[in-house]
């Protein structure tokens, strides 16, 4: 039997179904217009994964490389004198539509992103989250490193990291 849920990376093609969900979903910290999604296409297609059921995209998640992030200056604030590496992977957005939300999509597509982020090398994988999602990320194996201040009213944020357990600096 097959397993219907298929995980990919993200195809120009898939546009619409992207920028539907965008829409239907306030998770993530910064809004994504049409122009910023197909730019991430164009140059993070590999750390931009999709999930898709019965090629019906229903949740993506989209990470850039530390140096163009925009929390990049928390994550060094934060690191205690640690050497941050450009390999480090930010994500920048994690969005199920909502009809599939609380399914388990969002935990794979995470899972999922560790596992680019063992074939890449990647030192650790970045993100901010609201107050309402620590607990999530947290089960997800993130790590709770600090609370940012995004400048967006009253909300706590804060910066989680997972660290990859098995990356071998180059010498």
């Amino acid at each position: 039997m097959e397993f219907p849920i298929k995980i990919r990376e993200v195809q120009q093609s898939d546009i619409e179904q992207v920028c539907l969900i965008q829409k239907s979903s306030q998770n993530f910290q910064a809004t994504f217009n049409r122009e910023i999604i197909e730019e991430r296409i164009r140059n993070f297609a590999d750390t931009f994964l999709l999930a898709s059921l019965d090629d019906q995209v229903i949740a993506y998640i989209l990470a850039t490389d530390f140096a163009t992030s925009s929390v990049s200056r928390w994550i060094v604030e934060m690191a205690d004198g640690e050497a941050i590496s450009n390999g480090n992977l930010v994500i920048d957005a994690l969005s199920v539509h909502p009809n599939y939300q609380g399914q388990g999509f969002g935990t794979l597509l995470l899972a999922s992103m560790k596992q680019v982020a063992l074939q890449q090398n990647s030192p650790a994988i970045y993100l901010v989250c609201k107050d309402e999602l620590l607990s999530y990320f947290e089960m997800n194996e993130f790590i709770e490193q600090g609370i940012v201040d995004l400048g967006v009213g009253n909300e706590v944020n804060f910066l989680m990291c997972w660290k990859n357990p098995f990356y071998q600096e180059e010498l």
